[in-house]
């Protein structure tokens, strides 16, 4: 189930001080509101009831989705964390499947792309794999201008390019100030679950924070 406790707050407009609620775990399937208010945002959100403003309060949760069969442990901090890469173990008392996805996430933004990414079933580490290859070496101006790609969506429609359809990535350009979207045919994708079955570097040995930097580092060593 969804865990929640009641924190002290002070507004930092008028300093009237009120009760936050906060949410430590988030179930996606007992509390699909939950889920929506990470998408939106709104569950970081306190409104003062004294003078109305809307204060956005940080903190990390555990994101628990059981249709899919994955765990996500979310964290604000930023990309400059220790020991980022190590692998974890759950306690026993966490009780999930072995086939579960269990991964760390840092930033808000990560954080929702990956949740995108494991309830539409795919392989998170085929999909990063992707996209570093494609802000890499397809793409390269992406990872040179310092911009970070996301995973977008799915489309099953059949295309002149792909009988399996297309897979979507995107990327906010700073200097254009719009949104720059690309698309695969979604036989890539299958491509990269290959490589990162035969590539030993791409074995996770454990649950960890799978994203660019990883890719990054794992790609550096000899094979």
């Amino acid at each position: 189930m969804s865990e929640l406790r009641k924190e002290k707050i002070s507004c930092p407009h008028c300093k009237h001080e009120g009760e936050f609620e906060l949410w430590s775990s988030i179930n996606a399937d007992l509390n699909p509101e939950l889920k929506e208010g990470i998408f939106n945002e709104r569950i970081w959100a306190w409104t003062c009831p004294s003078c109305g403003e809307t204060t956005y309060i940080p903190w990390g949760t555990l994101y628990h989705d059981m249709t899919n069969k994955f765990l996500i442990f979310f964290s604000f901090d930023s990309d400059d964390v220790n020991n980022k890469y190590e692998s974890f173990e759950l306690p026993t008392t966490f009780g999930v499947e072995k086939d579960y996805t269990i991964r760390s996430v840092y930033g808000l933004m990560n954080f929702k792309e990956k949740i995108v990414i494991l309830q539409n079933g795919l392989n998170d580490l085929a999909i990063e794999h992707m996209k570093y290859m494609i802000s890499h070496i397809i793409r390269p101006e992406i990872s040179e201008k310092g911009y970070h790609l996301y995973f977008e969506r799915l489309d099953p429609e059949e295309t002149e390019v792909s009988e399996h359809g297309s897979i979507y990535f995107f990327y906010n350009d700073e200097v254009a100030q719009q949104t720059i979207s690309a698309r695969f045919a979604l036989d890539s994708y299958y491509e990269h679950c290959l490589a990162i079955k035969i590539d030993p570097r791409m074995d996770l040995n454990g649950n960890k924070c799978v994203d660019e930097g990883w890719i990054d580092k794992q790609l550096k060593l000899a094979k």
